[in-house]
């Protein structure tokens, strides 16, 4: 039997296990997919000025992202050509030169080998045209790619639909508010499988049923990427979720809203909060919902930030898009602020991936700026999470090691709910299968 047929994932949408504990399998990602597919490695804010360089590093590879002294992005390999020492390790600001710590080889910004130290002492035995290997480099959205393949499709290709349908949310405008880095106990793609779908919300995240209507998710595929939410046609409403089983009487709207903005954990910012503190107190006005009162308010405050709204529908203000960027972003979008969770590998290990949450906003032009919060979590058990999000890397600690156990073979998806889940999986069999 061949490898693909063991790994490959199902017609009827099962999983097998051996995709999140096999090493061979995750060196099989290495070498067919992270070297080949456009990836997020940071954002456009982290290098403002000529002379700032951001590493990105995915399994074993280091690659530099770097602002030239013309303010264009250049990406290359972070291994200096003499005795392959990286050259930069996190970041550097202003620099005017690569240098290498070793030896003191230096490059210019573009990658280009300027200074050999004691160059005599090599003859002709240097290459005329030493450089750092290039790297493709592109953005979209305030989000810097990079791809190591140089055949590798256009972004703009490789993101559709995406850029259509994120255009209005205007992410190129959103800012780092918080950077907040943590190794998991769990392979990358159990992490992305967790953010992808909202089935385990009944189950894993019960305490939250009394606010969200967890059963009127819809979950959409494209070529490439997915997302879910409330879809149009999906509903819309102050709702408890149906498995509660509660009547009209048995719910008040001001509770469920209140719980939806304190759940979100950010994703609403401090003045929408306020609002809705204010519509509890004093009602809404006639004839109108505490949904819409609150959607007509944000709408206000969006406006009163400099930001246009006009192309979002009032239910659009309250309701997120949640993406799969593929491979390994994912998370909610709204109009004004997203959370995002980028997901890679942990060096080869298949059983920790590094998780990079982002909560990103529309920054308020009538205050001053500020920086972000950057983060490192040294142990992710002893870190005081949030209840959803402790709930999640908990839950994801217990699926890894079942499925280390060697238990069960197969992973049974939920055909409608889990689709999203299923895709992903599709598309990295072609990557890893079908070129």
């Amino acid at each position: 039997m061949f490898v693909d047929e063991v790994w490959r994932t199902r017609a009827d949408g099962a999983i097998p296990t051996a995709r999140y504990t096999a090493a061979e399998f995750a060196r099989l990602e290495h070498e067919r997919l992270w070297s080949r597919v456009w990836q997020v490695a940071g954002r456009e804010e982290q290098l403002p000025n000529p002379g700032d360089v951001l590493e990105y590093e995915i399994g074993l590879v280091s690659v530099l992202v770097v602002r030239d002294a013309t303010g264009v992005l250049r990406a290359m390999r972070n291994s200096c050509r003499h005795r392959g020492s990286k050259i930069v390790v996190g970041q550097a600001k202003g620099a005017a030169c690569l240098r290498c710590p070793y030896h003191g080889w230096r490059y210019a910004l573009d990658g280009t080998l300027t200074d050999v130290v004691d160059r005599d002492d090599f003859g002709d035995a240097l290459p005329s045209d030493l450089a750092l290997g290039p790297v493709n480099v592109d953005t979209f959205g305030g989000f810097v790619f990079v791809n190591l393949d140089p055949h590798a499709e256009p972004l703009a290709q490789f993101l559709a639909p995406l850029r259509d349908l994120l255009a209005p949310y205007r992410l190129d405008a959103m800012r780092l508010r918080l950077a907040r880095t943590a190794v998991l106990p769990a392979n990358w793609k159990a992490v992305i499988d967790a953010f992808n779908e909202g089935y385990h919300v009944q189950s894993l995240h019960s305490q939250i049923l009394p606010w969200t209507d967890d059963t009127s998710l819809a979950y959409e595929q494209f070529e490439t990427h997915a997302r879910y939410g409330r879809l149009p046609g999906a509903r819309r409403e102050l709702r408890p979720s149906p498995r509660l089983g509660l009547t009209d009487d048995e719910y008040e709207e001001g509770e469920i809203l209140q719980g939806m903005i304190a759940g979100l954990g950010g994703a609403f910012l401090q003045d929408e909060r306020a609002v809705v503190d204010q519509l509890l107190a004093t009602g809404p006005p006639a004839g109108i919902t505490l949904l819409a009162a609150f959607q007509a308010h944000r709408r206000e405050l969006m406006t009163a930030r400099g930001f246009d709204v006009s192309t979002f529908a009032d239910d659009e203000l309250t309701s997120a898009q949640d993406v799969l960027w593929f491979p390994n972003l994912v998370g909610p979008i709204y109009p004004g602020s997203a959370i995002l969770f980028r997901v890679r590998p942990n060096g080869e290990d298949p059983h920790t991936a590094i998780n990079d949450t982002w909560v990103l906003e529309w920054p308020d032009s009538r205050r001053e700026a500020r920086p972000p919060r950057v983060e490192y979590v040294e142990d992710w058990d002893a870190f005081g999470w949030d209840p959803v999000t402790r709930q999640d890397y908990d839950n994801l600690a217990r699926v890894q090691a079942g499925m280390r156990s060697g238990a069960n073979d197969m992973l049974f998806t939920n055909p409608r709910q889990e689709s999203n889940v299923v895709h992903m999986h599709r598309v990295i069999d072609r990557y890893l299968f079908d070129a």
